[in-house]
């Protein structure tokens, strides 16, 4: 029922000799309810409007996975990758943690090495100094290429996690 509908709604006089409504009465009560009807008309619209307005902006603005008909996620997506972020944020530091303790023990390894061979260059003679000085050099430079990839790892941070985007590969 419209407002319209009710507004030309007329209603027959009652006879003279019963009792009934007043037509003023019944009038002035449809009055009321198509001034009611009306507004609330006029809400309907409004809200339709501004649900469409806020839908267009959605979509303007790329939010959601399009499933749904407003296009924003379900609660089951946010939480999948609610999950999936921190599986990755755990493996990431995991391999840092992984990463520095073999770093730890390499330089651990090449210390033991470099104090044994200090201690057989002082039993050795000349010749064998020469190839335990040629080894410490070699472990030196082995131990320090070990640091810098060590420090090179550390201070990358991986790009902005994206459920699209594959991370990329260490680098050597």
């Amino acid at each position: 029922m419209t407002p319209e509908a009710l507004r030309s709604m007329t209603f027959p006089r009652a006879p003279l000799t019963r009792r009934g409504y007043s037509e003023e009465a019944v009038h002035d009560a449809l009055r009321r309810c198509a001034q009611a009807l009306t507004a609330l008309t006029e809400e309907n619209d409004r809200l339709r409007a501004d649900m469409q307005r806020h839908r267009d902006w959605i979509r303007a603005n790329n939010i959601g996975d399009g499933g749904s008909p407003t296009g924003v996620p379900t609660v089951d997506a946010v939480l999948q990758q609610a999950r999936a972020q921190q599986s990755a944020e755990q493996t990431v530091t995991a391999a840092r943690e992984q990463a520095r303790n073999m770093v730890r023990a390499a330089r651990a390894q090449a210390e033991a090495i470099l104090q044994q061979r200090w201690e057989q260059a002082a039993q050795s003679t000349e010749n064998d100094q020469e190839e335990t000085e040629r080894l410490i050099s070699y472990l030196r430079q082995v131990a320090q290429s070990l640091t810098v990839t060590a420090d090179q790892y550390d201070t990358k941070r991986p790009a902005a996690a994206s459920p699209t985007a594959p991370a990329a590969p260490p680098g050597p």
